[in-house]
């Protein structure tokens, strides 16, 4: 199985698991320029920008440990860009990561920093 394919798998799986908790898929691959937010959900007044990563085995890192400063920033990048243009400043912003490693599935609200221009 080629990594786009795990890597959506992982996504629909998350998405899956979004859904039995009553959150609505806004967006899924929702790009800014060059930069991807994996899944856009909205749960009550929260917004969830969601990364997922995904690996097929355990390696010495969890898949959430390999989220880097860089892709953090462009995460928040894409936030400020969608809850702008969407009209969502009213809302709750929080940034979580769906962690997929072989048949392991981890889910951390909150995972990382705040974006002070989307209301976070």
């Amino acid at each position: 199985m080629s990594n786009l394919e795990k890597g959506r798998r992982g996504e629909e799986r998350t998405e899956r698991y979004l859904i039995d908790r009553e959150y609505r898929i806004l967006e899924r691959n929702f790009r800014f320029h060059h930069r991807e937010v994996d899944i856009i959900a909205l749960k009550g007044d929260t917004l969830v920008f969601v990364e997922v990563k995904t690996r097929s085995h355990h390696g010495l890192a969890r898949g959430f440990e390999s989220i880097t400063e860089r892709q953090k920033k462009n995460i928040i990048s894409v936030a400020r860009y969608y809850v702008g243009k969407r009209g969502f400043q009213d809302y709750n912003v929080r940034f979580d990561v769906a962690s997929i490693d072989g048949s392991d599935f981890d889910y951390i609200e909150g995972a990382f920093g705040a974006c002070g221009a989307c209301g976070a």
